[in-house]
């Protein structure tokens, strides 16, 4: 069991936790984890206090596995990469013959450094898994966090969960089923382009369709034929002949039988010169059907698709109801005309409470972007793609701070920022949630904000 404790210094954020054994300097376990030689796990430091000894993991500017994805869904190539990383881990722990039911599988205690693009494991001496199965958190968020949309990624998901209930379970075979290996390097996913892979995970299939018909070119599976010169040559080649023989015809004397044969190669070079030109034109006329044909077809794809979905443009329903407008007689003068009540209906009451809006209002002169927690969970940020709302300011974090929805009361969690999030002028600690009320001022970094 894991009981976490958050300190903040003046420029690092720690984890605390419990050093539950004695003599911990002559432990070999301990002296390789204080040693910084295992790059993939987080870089910890003894401390006594009051008689005492505590670990202190240094988690500045590094988020959670569970805080990263929060809100999220993961990509087959996300979770291939998660666990790849992980058994990369598992195998440096492996050569420093450390153990490795010591690394703590839990979500919340997985690491992702957002400069580097890597996962960071936390190894501790003393945990103590209380499942039989030390996997089933981790692949219970999994499960949960997966994108559902993809099949394969599904598919694959939920045949490694059967298989990490047995006893011979491994990483490395879930690795295998989802078409990596050890020996493979694995792929790094950058925050910067998961946005890119959200869009691109979820652009529709007529899209995808669409891109194939006009791309054509790029993406044939065959291999794609060079142009032809062959015909071109033999044009040439014919035309100077004709002109060569009408020069022997015209400088030089010749005999009845010379004239004849003279004639008949003009005719077999005038023969292959027609035959060039012919398939010379043939062969244009054929690549231009062909795009014109590609074209009909993404246009009949996009026909269908938009059939399917029935979805018209705006312009066309204005036409259609113009149109209809003008065929139906005006009947207002035959008919009467409905009461007030009929046409404007009885008043809505709608409760205030529904209607509040949650916002930080800018305090800076220079600082003019106001932020407006629309949705929930709701980040904040320096890195485009891994936040709700990008600060552009130095003194930002990569991922700073996260405003979460609690019942009526909004809460604010600092996300291990290096230069700390305030509250009414007091710096909250690492991973710290507090409340927050309207009047209440918050401060990220340089940035000053009143929520209301």
């Amino acid at each position: 069991m894991v009981e976490a404790r958050y300190f903040r210094d003046y420029r690092h954020s720690y984890m605390i936790l419990q050093c539950r054994q004695e003599d911990v300097d002559r432990s070999y376990q301990y002296k390789i984890l204080t040693s910084d030689k295992i790059k993939d796990i987080l870089k910890c430091s003894l401390r006594y206090v009051n008689g005492r000894t505590y670990f202190y993991y240094d988690i500045s500017s590094r988020t959670t596995l569970e805080s990263m994805y929060r809100g999220r869904k993961m990509s087959f190539e996300q979770v291939k990469d998660l666990l790849g990383q992980l058994y990369g881990i598992y195998s440096r722990l492996g050569t420093y013959f450390m153990e490795e039911s010591r690394l703590v599988l839990l979500p919340e205690y997985i690491y992702y450094d957002l400069s580097d693009g890597k996962y960071i494991g936390l190894y501790y001496p003393d945990y103590e898994s209380e499942l039989a199965n030390p996997y089933e958190p981790l692949m219970d968020y999994l499960l949960e966090h997966m994108d559902v949309k993809d099949e394969r990624l599904a598919d694959c998901m939920y045949r490694i969960y059967e298989m990490s209930e047995e006893a011979y379970f491994s990483l490395e075979d879930a690795l295998q089923m989802l078409g990596g290996s050890e020996k493979e390097d694995t792929v790094v996913i950058k925050p910067e382009i998961w946005e890119a892979e959200e869009e691109k995970s979820t652009m529709p299939q007529a899209e995808e369709e669409l891109s194939d018909l006009y791309e054509y070119g790029e993406k044939q599976k065959e291999p794609v034929k060079r142009k032809s010169f062959f015909y071109p040559v033999l044009a040439g080649v014919s035309m100077l002949g004709i002109m060569g023989a009408m020069g022997i015809y015209y400088y030089y004397e010749l005999s009845q039988k010379e004239i004849l044969m003279l004639l008949g190669c003009v005719g077999l070079m005038g023969l292959c010169l027609v035959i060039s030109l012919g398939n010379s034109f043939r062969t244009e006329n054929k690549k231009e059907k062909k795009q014109e044909f590609k074209k009909m077809q993404a246009d009949d794809l996009a026909q269908s698709y938009l059939s399917e979905d029935d979805t018209v443009p705006l312009e066309h329903v204005l036409s259609k109801d113009m149109e209809l407008s003008m065929a139906i007689p005006d009947r207002s003068l035959h008919e009467p005309s409905p009461s007030i009540q009929e046409v404007c209906g009885d008043t809505v009451f709608y409760d205030s409470a529904r209607m509040t809006e949650h916002k930080l209002y800018a305090l800076d002169r220079k600082n003019k972007q106001h932020i407006e927690l629309v949705k929930f969970p709701y980040t904040v940020g320096k890195m485009a793609g891994c936040v709700d709302c990008v600060l552009a300011d130095d003194s930002i974090s990569r991922i700073h701070a996260r405003f979460e929805k609690e019942g009526d009361s909004i809460q604010l969690t600092d996300m291990n920022s290096t230069n700390g999030t305030f509250k009414n002028g007091l710096r909250m600690q690492a991973q710290e949630t507090v409340v927050i009320e309207p009047g209440d001022e918050i401060r990220f970094g340089n940035l000053n904000y009143c929520y209301r």
